[in-house]
């Protein structure tokens, strides 16, 4: 009998590239967003030193210039934090949407795996009744040359 022969293996081999495709890109947006939330504690940790610098600069009596500057320097940072977390919040947004789609890849591939399972077992079946077939007819051929030669 012919050796087993998935009837939609390009399919499955498109599917499974596509599925590569799109977990490497879910990788691509989660360090991406990994580096943006890196960031965003960076940011937040260094507004956090400059008011407590700016506080610890009021008890010994700053001038107010240097007050308004360190002051504009901070709120230039509040608003880079804010702008950081709004990117974050869309750049989780995006790695949802892929993960979702990585889901359906990973499904679409997973039941082109069943299938695949299902013909395999459907060919090793015919081949063994094909094999049971052979033997009943090599067995009925042995009694009739049998019969004949008595």
């Amino acid at each position: 009998m012919k050796k087993f022969q998935f009837s939609m293996e390009k399919l499955q081999n498109y599917k499974e590239q596509i599925l590569e495709s799109e977990k490497n890109n879910l990788g691509i947006l989660q360090k991406e967003l990994n580096q943006l939330k890196l960031k965003l504690d960076e940011l937040m940790r260094l507004v956090d030193m400059k008011s407590n610098e700016l506080e610890y600069a009021m008890l010994k009596s700053i001038a107010p210039a240097d007050f308004a500057a360190r002051k504009r320097f901070i709120t230039f940072k509040q608003q880079e934090v804010h702008e950081l977390k709004r990117e974050i919040a869309l750049k989780q947004v995006e790695v949802e949407t892929q993960l979702q789609i990585v889901i359906e890849a990973t499904k679409e591939v997973s039941t082109l795996e069943k299938l695949e399972e299902r013909q395999f077992e459907e060919h090793k079946y015919a081949e063994m009744k094909e094999e049971e077939l052979f033997i009943e007819e090599f067995v009925s051929g042995e009694r009739f040359r049998k019969q004949i030669s008595n």
